[in-house]
């Protein structure tokens, strides 16, 4: 069975606009060919994609295990296109890499720099998540390397032990807990905490230590970002939970304290994920040996 290319790009479009006219406005095209398209593939499938509602259109169970195999397509065919395209320019190779915000902030900036140093003709595409996300990045092909905590690794995933960090507390200079030399996690429910970004790291371990409380943990407010956790807090809205390295820098105005988080959990293992297998392309291999002898 075959399958044209511009067929599964305009069936892609569907599925994710819900609609034909939507799909067809978004890939410039009329609304009659996309329809056309559709109908061809569900004729050669010899079973219907999709159901019409009152919200659109919906996918059929055939048409769901039909998307996931069409966005592979599309997205490999897309990345045999870009490297094709460095090559033919003089660039020897790219790597796709999907990290946890917190290994961005502390430290990939100064592995990848050194590693770019030399190793100038490799180019590095970097995309920020959650560790589920980097994860799921690398296991669907998305990304070559992820950076992640927290998360088992799924099949067909090798992982190596990257970096760790130690998380401390951070408070305004006015907070009782400013003067503290370290706290326990069980002495926050006193006070409001800036919850971190849902699904990340620290929200499993927050989670998981809470869960462990005889007081309910009190988080009127979730933030995306430990610069905006210190701002908050700044803002005399709550204590935060953020890395020591970045907390090094927050006080350096005086106006925040960071506090030892006296919690076995308070020290976070970084691991990095690839697929497991022998042929990742050379520019993976050097930039994953790199990385991991750092």
């Amino acid at each position: 069975m075959r399958f044209d290319l511009l067929s599964l790009q305009l069936f892609v479009a569907v599925c994710e606009e819900q609609s034909i006219a939507k799909a067809a406005d978004r890939e410039h095209i009329a609304a009659s060919a996309v329809s056309k398209r559709i109908s061809d593939l569900e004729i050669r499938l010899s079973t219907p994609l999709f159901h019409r509602s009152s919200k659109g259109l919906e996918l059929t169970a055939a048409a769901q295990a039909l998307l996931h195999h069409a966005r592979v397509v599309l997205r490999d065919l897309k990345q045999m296109e870009i490297e094709l395209a460095l090559h033919a320019s003089g660039v020897s190779g790219q790597v796709r890499i999907f990290a946890s915000v917190s290994t961005i902030i502390q430290h990939l900036p100064s592995d990848l720099s050194n590693f770019l140093g030399t190793h100038s003709a490799i180019r590095i595409d970097l995309e920020e998540g959650t560790s589920q996300q980097a994860v799921d990045a690398v296991a669907e092909n998305a990304a070559d390397i992820g950076v992640f905590g927290g998360v088992v690794p799924r099949r067909g995933l090798k992982y190596i032990p990257y970096r760790s960090d130690r998380l401390v507390v951070l408070a305004h200079r006015d907070h009782p807990l400013s003067s503290q030399t370290s706290v326990k996690f069980a002495d926050l429910p006193d006070y409001d905490l800036i919850g971190p970004s849902r699904g990340s790291f620290l929200d499993m371990l927050v989670i998981r230590a809470a869960a462990e409380l005889s007081k309910p943990l009190k988080m009127p407010i979730r933030v995306n970002g430990f610069e905006t956790v210190s701002t908050m807090v700044e803002a005399q809205m709550g204590v935060g939970l953020v890395p020591a390295g970045c907390a090094a820098r927050y006080v350096t105005g005086g106006m925040l304290a960071a506090i030892a988080l006296d919690e076995p959990w308070a020290v976070r293992q970084w691991n990095i994920c690839v697929q497991d297998s022998q042929g990742l392309p050379p520019p993976v291999k050097l930039l994953l040996k790199h990385l991991t002898n750092s």
